[in-house]
């Protein structure tokens, strides 16, 4: 299952990602547990994000989501999984779903979303979803693309 949704954000919580996401050290892959807005105490655009997916994913067994950032993606075909227990056992354990949302895109050509029987192309506040051990990838691309990945887990990874 695939879903596209456009103009996820309101322009607030846009720029809040784009800003965050532009620190290179907020490009990492990093863990957030469970539920991010009681933490912060208002939602978060990271929940703003989920709730656009919750429509057609279950999230109910959610345990936290693994997130980081996309700049000069290579073309490059994988399936979503822990890396750390495929490494160690080659077991493959994959997020609930995947999300890709496209924070920051400018005089972009080329750049696309790729899977088996679908192409998408990136736009500024566009989300897209999909379910688990998808093969997918990005075409080659040149200009601004920025993408954020969110992959809401029921087990917390390995290696966080």
């Amino acid at each position: 299952m695939f879903i596209v949704v456009d103009n996820v954000l309101d322009d607030d919580s846009l720029k809040v990602v784009q800003k965050y996401f532009s620190e290179i050290s907020s490009r990492q892959m990093t863990w957030v547990d469970g539920d991010l807005d009681k933490m912060l105490g208002y939602q978060s655009p990271l929940s703003k994000i989920l709730n656009a997916v919750s429509c057609a994913f279950d999230l109910s067994e959610m345990a936290g989501v693994e997130q980081w950032a996309h700049y000069g993606t290579k073309p490059d075909w994988h399936v979503d999984k822990d890396e750390v227990l495929f490494k160690r056992t080659g077991e493959l354990a994959c997020p609930i779903c995947s999300i890709v949302f496209y924070a920051n895109i400018d005089e972009l050509i080329g750049g696309n979303f790729m899977a088996r029987d679908l192409h998408v192309a990136p736009k500024t506040n566009r989300l897209l979803a999909f379910g688990p051990n998808v093969l997918h990838g990005v075409e080659s691309y040149a200009g601004t693309r920025m993408s954020v990945a969110v992959n809401p887990w029921a087990k917390k990874p390995e290696g966080y």
